[in-house]
């Protein structure tokens, strides 16, 4: 699993008055085979892109009891 922020480390930044994510707490994991050039056999393939990467709900239902 990745390291997560320190809860409370992230914050709001402004731009021309609209709320933008904090750059360091965001977009988290970082899939590198995932590219511009190939984004149609990947994240737009037919069948779908998460429910083969996401991982199984054994884990993220452990992740959300943890932070409960």
């Amino acid at each position: 699993m990745q390291q997560q922020p320190a809860a409370g480390s992230c914050h709001y930044r402004y731009l021309k008055g609209e709320p933008l994510e904090d750059p360091k707490c965001t977009p988290g994991a970082i899939l590198p085979a995932v590219t511009q050039a190939n984004l149609k056999s990947t994240i737009c393939r037919k069948g779908g892109y998460t429910s083969r990467i996401r991982p199984s709900t054994s884990v993220t239902g452990k992740l959300g009891r943890r932070r409960s």
